[in-house]
C-alpha cells in the first residue's frame, strides 16, 4: 500500500476512534445509570470492538491491546448487570479511557504514534488494568475491601486518582499544546488546542475541580480569538496550565486564578465573565472557611485592585456609597436613611434589585454578597 493511501485510511480510523471514544468517555461518566440499560452497555462494548479491530488492521498494536482490555472488561459487565457501581470503579476505568484516548491522540499529532509516545502511555496502563480486574471481581463476589484501601474511604481513592492523572496526563497533553503551538497558525492546530483544552476542563470536572475548570474555560477563549498570534499565546497559556497544575499537586487548586496577562487575550466582554466566575468560586471559599476579619478585608480588597492599601478600599467604598461619614452602610439602615452619593447605590439597595430572571444565581449571589458585607461591616474600620 502507497504511503498516500496508507495515510488517508489511518485519517478515516482516526476520525471513527474519536466517535467511538466520546460514546465510550460518555459512558463511563454515566457509569451507574448504563449497568441499568443492556442497550448502553453492548453500545459501549462495540464501541471498543470496533477500536479494537481498526488498529488491530492497521498494526496499532498498542491501540489493540487497550482496546482489547476494554473490550473484555466491558464483557464483564454486560454479563453481571446487577452489579454495584462504585467510585473507584468509575475512576479505574476513566483512567484507562485516558490511555486508549492519548494513543489516538498521538496518532493524530504530526509525529505520529512514535515509539516513544507508545511506551509513555503504555506505562503503568497494565497496572490500571490488573486493578480493574481486581476491582471487578471483588465486586462480583461481595468482597468489600480492594488491596489495603476500604470501598466506603472512596475520597482516598479519588485524590490518589486525581493526583496520578494530573502527574502523569496533564504533563502529556501540556507537550501536545506545545507541539501545536509550533505549528503554522491555522483553523485545523487551533481547533486541536481547543480539543485538547476539552479534555483538560474534562478532568477538573471529573474531581470536581471548578477553578482548574474555569481556567480551562478561559484558555479555550484565548485560543479562539483570532486576534492572538500563535507566538503570543504559547508562553503564557503553557505557563498559565503548568503553574494551575502544581496547584493541583499541592492540592491547592482553589488559588487557581487567571493572571491578568491571560485575561488580556480573552475578548473584553467574555473576559469579565471570566472574573465574575473566579470572584464567584473566591467568595464561596470565604464563606466555607472561618476567615478572619483582616483576611476578608484583604481578599474582596482584590476585586477592585490587588495589592491595593486598605484605605483605597475604603476611599472606594466611601465614593459609591457602601460607607457613609466613615461607617459602613449596612442593611438595617440603608433604607431608612437614604443618605448615599447622589447616582449612586449603598450595596444593599442594589443588591436587593438584582433581578431573579435574569440571573439564575441571584438570590446566591445576595446571600453570599450580604454575609461578606456583614463580615467587613463588623471589622468596625474608621
Amino acid at each position: 500500500m502507497d504511503q498516500d493511501k496508507q495515510k488517508q485510511i489511518t485519517g478515516y480510523f482516526i476520525e471513527e476512534a474519536k466517535e467511538h471514544l466520546q460514546t465510550i468517555e460518555s459512558g463511563l461518566l454515566n457509569l451507574q445509570s448504563l449497568m441499568g440499560n443492556a442497550e448502553d452497555v453492548n453500545e459501549i462494548f462495540r464501541a471498543a470492538h470496533s477500536i479494537k479491530g481498526g488498529a488491530a488492521m492497521l498494526g496499532f498494536s498498542s491501540i489493540q491491546h487497550v482496546a482489547h482490555n476494554f473490550e473484555d472488561y466491558f464483557k464483564v459487565m454486560r454479563e453481571n448487570n446487577n452489579l454495584r457501581v462504585d467510585q473507584e470503579l468509575q475512576t479505574l476505568f476513566l483512567q484507562a479511557f485516558d490511555k486508549l484516548q492519548e494513543l489516538v491522540e498521538h496518532l493524530q499529532s504530526p509525529y505520529g504514534l512514535t515509539k516513544d509516545a507508545v511506551d509513555t502511555v503504555m506505562a503503568g496502563s497494565d497496572r490500571i488494568f490488573i486493578n480493574l480486574k481486581n476491582h471487578l471481581q471483588n465486586l462480583i463476589s461481595g468482597k468489600e475491601t480492594q488491596g489495603n484501601t476500604l470501598l466506603g474511604d472512596t475520597k482516598v481513592v479519588e485524590t490518589k486518582a486525581m493526583l496520578g492523572i494530573f502527574q502523569s496526563e496533564v504533563p502529556l497533553k501540556l507537550r501536545n499544546m506545545l507541539e501545536l503551538f509550533k505549528q503554522p497558525d491555522s483553523p485545523r492546530s487551533r481547533q486541536n488546542l481547543a480539543a485538547i483544552c476539552t479534555q483538560l476542563k474534562q478532568i477538573g470536572d471529573r474531581f470536581d475541580l471548578s477553578p482548574w475548570s474555569v481556567l480551562m474555560e478561559s484558555v479555550s477563549l484565548a485560543i479562539a480569538n483570532p486576534n492572538n498570534q500563535f507566538r503570543a499565546l504559547a508562553p503564557i497559556l503553557i505557563k498559565e496550565v503548568k503553574q494551575a497544575q502544581e496547584q493541583v499537586l499541592a492540592q491547592k487548586a482553589n488559588q487557581i486564578k487567571a493572571s491578568s496577562q491571560l485575561l488580556q487575550l480573552i475578548p473584553a466582554n467574555l473576559s469579565s465573565k471570566t472574573i465574575a466566575t473566579q470572584e464567584s468560586l473566591k467568595a464561596a471559599n470565604i464563606a466555607s472557611e472561618n476567615t478572619s476579619a483582616d483576611e476578608v478585608s484583604k481578599i474582596f480588597g482584590a476585586v477592585i485592585e490587588e495589592d491595593k492599601a486598605m484605605k483605597g478600599w475604603q476611599t472606594f467604598s466611601d465614593r459609591v456609597g457602601w460607607r457613609k461619614n466613615g461607617t459602613w452602610i449596612a442593611s438595617s439602615n440603608a433604607a431608612a436613611s437614604q443618605a448615599y452619593p447622589d447616582g449612586h447605590f449603598p450595596t444593599p439597595l442594589w443588591l436587593a434589585s438584582w433581578h431573579q430572571s435574569k440571573d439564575s444565581k441571584a438570590k446566591e449571589f445576595q446571600s453570599q454578597y450580604a454575609a461578606l458585607l456583614a463580615k467587613i461591616a463588623s471589622c468596625n474600620i474608621n
